[in-house]
C-alpha cells in the first residue's frame, strides 16, 4: 500500500486528475499493485516555495514535481527503480519535462502502517 505525496507548483492544479493517474498508473506499472490501491497527497506551492537544483545531477530543471513514496520494507531495488522510472514517463506523458521529475521511495516497516477495518 505504497501512499503517495506530490508537491508541485499551484499552476498544476487544474491537472491534479491527470497527475493522480500518471503516478498511480506508474506505482502499478512498477509494483505491480492492484489499481485500486490509491492513498495520496497533492500539496500546492507558490513560486519560491520548492527549492532546487537546476542542475543536479546532470539535469535540465526549469521546475520541479517532487514525487515521494512511503512504501512498506520489501520491494526489490529493481521493483522501486521501476516504480519510479514508470511515474517518471507518465508524467512526461502529460508533457512534463523528465527533468522536472525527482522521485524518492521512503521505507517504513509493516507495524509503521493502520488502517481501521471495518466490522463485518
Amino acid at each position: 500500500m505504497p501512499h503517495a505525496r506530490i508537491d508541485l507548483h499551484r499552476v498544476y492544479q487544474p491537472r491534479l486528475k491527470e497527475f493522480s493517474r500518471a503516478v498511480l498508473a506508474g506505482m502499478v506499472r512498477g509494483f505491480d499493485m492492484p489499481e485500486d490501491d490509491l492513498f495520496q497527497i497533492f500539496r500546492l506551492h507558490d513560486e519560491g516555495e520548492l527549492v532546487y537544483s537546476p542542475t543536479f545531477p546532470n539535469q535540465e530543471r526549469d521546475d520541479i514535481i517532487f514525487v515521494e513514496l512511503v512504501a512498506q520494507v520489501g520491494f526489490t531495488d529493481e521493483q522501486k527503480q521501476a516504480a519510479m522510472a514508470a511515474i517518471s514517463d507518465e508524467i512526461a506523458a502529460l508533457g512534463v519535462k523528465r527533468d522536472n521529475v525527482l522521485c524518492v521511495i521512503l521505507e517504513v516497516h509493516g507495524a509503521a502502517w493502520y488502517a481501521a477495518e471495518s466490522p463485518r
